[in-house]
């Protein structure tokens, strides 16, 4: 479709599988990863995420198309935090600019089914608020990854509807909306479930309707239409892709 995309988390997993996709729509993807990428970006420090907007807006030209944020995982610092949440709104922000100048400019940004778990709202707060300092202050020296991860992503999503609807993004046809994996077989995901006890938990925390392992190059499609020209209806969803994980967590009461 000769469309301009960037991917963030593009050298491997669901970033590799997105960009795959897009490319065999003919679009021109701009892939963005700590290394061996057009842009390489550590998005742990917010000096590095305004030099990783300057690169993607020299390479980018007069417009971005599509934007798809998979950059994020692993870590047990605060900087899991960095480059999940402020590595996701911060490179959003700072290329509206060029997503103002598509014809139907599409931003998917980042979740997880674990969103459904209960969260740290302070810092879920925290984050929305931008307040970079005062996380880094009263949860710097702490290395609880599962809780960064899951107030990460819920903080995402929260952040993806306020903005989703919002005049700044609508008056120039800017469709943001998340996807929020359930467990997809990536390297990492088959490097963690060597462990037995880690495979059981994995494997338990994530109930399937079928007993299917997903695959990345599923969700790969699935985000390229949701940053198609096409997708014209969806603005502000959370599109939980996990084989029916969050149907079975949350039941009929919430759709």
């Amino acid at each position: 479709m000769n469309r301009v995309a960037v991917v963030t988390g593009a050298s491997s997993g669901l970033g590799a599988a997105t960009c795959a996709a897009l490319e065999a729509d003919g679009d021109r993807v701009i892939r963005v990863d700590i290394a061996n990428c057009d842009v390489n970006a550590d998005l742990s420090s917010s000096e590095g995420r305004e030099e990783t907007v300057r690169k993607i807006s020299e390479l980018a030209g007069e417009r971005i198309d599509a934007l798809v944020t998979w950059a994020g995982g692993g870590g047990e610092t605060v900087d899991m935090l960095r480059v999940n949440y402020f590595g996701t709104v911060d490179i959003v922000d700072g290329l509206h600019p060029f997503l103002s100048k598509s014809s139907a400019p599409r931003v998917l940004v980042t979740s997880s089914r674990m969103t459904l778990e209960p969260c740290d709202e302070t810092l879920v707060d925290l984050l929305l608020a931008h307040k970079e300092a005062e996380i880094v202050a009263g949860y710097g020296n702490e290395t609880t990854k599962l809780s960064y991860y899951i107030a990460a992503k819920t903080a995402v999503a929260r952040w993806m509807r306020r903005n989703a609807i919002s005049r700044r993004w609508n008056e120039h046809g800017i469709r943001i909306n998340a996807l929020a994996p359930g467990f997809i077989e990536t390297p990492r995901t088959r490097t963690g479930m060597l462990d037995p006890a880690a495979a059981a938990w994995m494997l338990e925390a994530h109930p399937q309707a079928e007993d299917v392992r997903s695959q990345p190059t599923e969700i790969g499609d699935l985000a390229r239409f949701l940053l198609s020209p096409e997708n014209s209806l969806l603005i502000g969803q959370c599109i939980f892709a996990d084989r029916g994980t969050e149907a079975i967590l949350r039941g009929d009461n919430v759709w």
